[in-house]
């Protein structure tokens, strides 16, 4: 009997100790909620209590639990691996991070400039040279239209604006155009004014509205056969021929321009025209005794004569 009692005894005793030993725990929440048990099941999704009243909580993550209940569940080691991790370590505790050594290499640094670099020096400079180069063809360009405006050769107004960049293009511009040239000028009847009669026409003959002086009709040619203008003693360009020349621009030529023929020389080649069908500022257009139609520049052409139509040259 005796040794019945002895080992109720201890069974009472275990069963005492396993009580206690598996004692209800609370399980705080960070939301304010408590579950009285002990942890049935946990893993890296969280955990599952079992609660004292006999029903088993939903699983809980582990993030929700607070920092109490996460250090004391943290004592099992079979529970610490998957708590710690969620733990938060004081300030002082937490291991400071290596500060990486930043190493300044010295680098080659550019000269500033002191002063202000002039305008010469500025000009010298890739940039400034271009601007100078369009300048300067830009000069070129307007000293040539406006040779061909004012009637000037083209190679004396162009050398004067290389040499005078500017001023050269301004004082041909203001100058007068060239105008015509009277050559042979008869001396003034001092009997009385010399009437205005047509340049190729005969003696007598009535000008009409289109004329020039009677100087300019000996020039032309009649009587004394025919009449030569050289490239250099005269300036070929549309002034010239419209004042010289009119009696060549009808269509119907009067009995003073019927038997006269214009001669061009021009390159290599020779218009013998009866009529100049058209004149611009760099070009004349002729209508020549064989027929059909020509044109010529003005800087082509090195000589021009007006003699008979049976004439030979």
């Amino acid at each position: 009997m005796r040794r019945f009692l002895y080992w109720l005894c201890i069974i009472v005793l275990l069963n005492v100790l396993g009580v206690f030993s598996t004692r209800a725990e609370d399980i705080e929440l960070t939301n304010g909620d408590i579950y009285k048990g002990q942890p049935a099941s946990f893993g890296e999704e969280g955990l599952i209590v079992r609660q004292d009243i006999g029903v088993f909580s939903p699983r809980v993550h582990w993030i929700k639990l607070t920092q109490d209940t996460l250090k004391r569940l943290s004592k099992n080691p079979k529970i610490a691996v998957f708590a710690e991790p969620f733990i938060e370590l004081p300030m002082d505790t937490a291991p400071p991070k290596p500060v990486k050594e930043i190493k300044i290499k010295p680098v080659q640094r550019a000269e500033r400039v002191a002063e202000r670099p002039s305008f010469m020096a500025a000009m010298t400079t890739p940039v400034g040279l271009a601007m100078l180069a369009f300048l300067f063809v830009g000069n070129l360009y307007a000293a040539y239209e406006i040779a061909i405006y004012r009637g000037r050769p083209f190679a004396l107004v162009c050398s004067v604006s290389a040499l005078l960049p500017f001023i050269g293009p301004i004082l041909f511009l203001a100058t007068p155009a060239a105008g015509a040239v009277t050559v042979d000028a008869a001396e003034p009847d001092p009997s009385g004014p010399v009437e205005s009669v047509n340049p190729l026409a005969a003696t007598g003959a009535k000008s009409s509205g289109l004329s020039v002086s009677a100087g300019q009709a000996k020039a032309a040619g009649g009587d004394s056969g025919p009449k030569v203008y050289k490239k250099g003693e005269f300036s070929f360009n549309r002034r010239w021929f419209e004042t010289t020349f009119t009696g060549f621009f009808r269509v119907i030529p009067s009995e003073a321009e019927k038997d006269l023929a214009l001669v061009i020389k021009a390159g290599r080649n020779e218009y013998v025209s009866k009529r100049i069908t058209r004149i611009s500022m760099t070009e004349i257009h002729l209508q020549l005794l064989s027929g059909g139609e020509v044109s010529t520049t003005f800087d082509e052409i090195y000589e021009v004569q007006v003699r008979h139509k049976d004439a030979k040259a």
